[in-house]
């Protein structure tokens, strides 16, 4: 008598299973260099860019006024707070 059990017709067999294997490996290796791909300091700064013109413009491409002149105010409120802040040192 043989140790080894019969495979049943439903349960797939070592060369399936296998190449179940190989194909959830060449899919993991391919998200892994997306992944890589899309935390290189390149791509960062494109994400980054992207992010702070979409920002500023509507769904359309144009200009949102409203956050240009926000945007506008609080650099020239730091400017101005900065020579401000030198001045009293000086």
């Amino acid at each position: 008598m043989s140790s080894e059990k019969p495979v049943a017709a439903d349960q797939p067999s070592v060369a399936d299973l296998q190449a179940e294997i190989a194909a959830a490996r060449e899919e993991l290796v391919a998200t892994l260099a997306e992944l890589k791909a899309e935390t290189t300091p390149g791509a960062l700064v494109r994400r980054g860019g992207r992010a702070v013109t979409g920002f500023f413009t509507d769904e359309f491409g144009g200009v949102r006024p409203e956050r240009v002149v926000v945007a506008g105010v609080l650099v020239v409120g730091f400017v101005a707070w900065r020579v401000a802040r030198r001045r009293r040192r000086g």
